[in-house]
């Protein structure tokens, strides 16, 4: 009996430090993550390319050792790789490329704390087009009232309830020679807040 006991005060004082180690711990983890780590690579709504973790040797591809843009580790070597952090706390977000010519690219916008929680690539885009407009419902609704129809509009509307997120996109480089334009892809890359546009009214003046 008095083994058990013991066992049971163990376990529970174990616990009890793994809690609390927990609790220390969860700030330097927020720090690190990957909004904390883009922030690091420049401004809300920038556009920031990211290179995948080398340990030895040069590349006039990747940055120097010791750069932010090596700090993520997950970055395939094979994708051009790029981010951009937005907020529509004041309304919508656009976020595209002007590049017709692209290849494979998939995209992806997470929240704040890196949950997935819209993901499109160029198969399943309007006519391969990256173009998408990021905002709450209320937000896309108002903008595509006051904006009017558009038939030449290709942008796929991203309802989402948060206030800030990063999107990151992935451009294939199957080819070494291919190289160059992923990078004239993501180049292209636009991310800013837009407004939305003031509807033209007919002038009902009497004549």
């Amino acid at each position: 009996m008095g083994k058990l006991l013991l066992a049971i005060v163990i376990g529970l004082v174990g616990a009890v430090i793994v809690h609390i180690a927990v609790i220390f711990a969860m700030p330097l983890v927020a720090g690190n993550n990957a909004w904390a780590r883009f922030s690091n690579l420049g401004p809300m709504y920038q556009i920031v390319g990211v290179e995948p973790l080398r340990s030895a040797g040069t590349d006039a591809i990747a940055p120097a050792l010791g750069s932010d843009r090596q700090d993520f580790a997950f970055v395939d070597p094979a994708f051009v790789t790029a981010s951009c952090r937005f907020s529509v706390a004041k309304g919508p977000v656009r976020i595209l490329a002007n590049y017709d010519d692209s290849p494979f690219w998939s995209a992806s916008i997470y929240d704040r704390r890196g949950d997935t929680l819209y993901s499109i690539n160029d198969r399943s885009a309007v006519d391969g087009v990256f173009n998408l407009l990021v905002g709450s419902r209320e937000q896309i609704v108002e903008f595509n009232a006051n904006l009017g129809p558009d038939p030449e509009e290709t942008a796929i509307p991203v309802e989402l309830d948060i206030s800030e997120g990063y999107m990151t996109i992935r451009v294939l480089v199957d080819e070494e020679s291919k190289r160059p334009s992923a990078r004239a892809f993501v180049n292209s890359l636009q991310c800013e807040p837009v407004e939305p546009a003031v509807a033209s009214r007919p002038d009902n003046r009497d004549s």
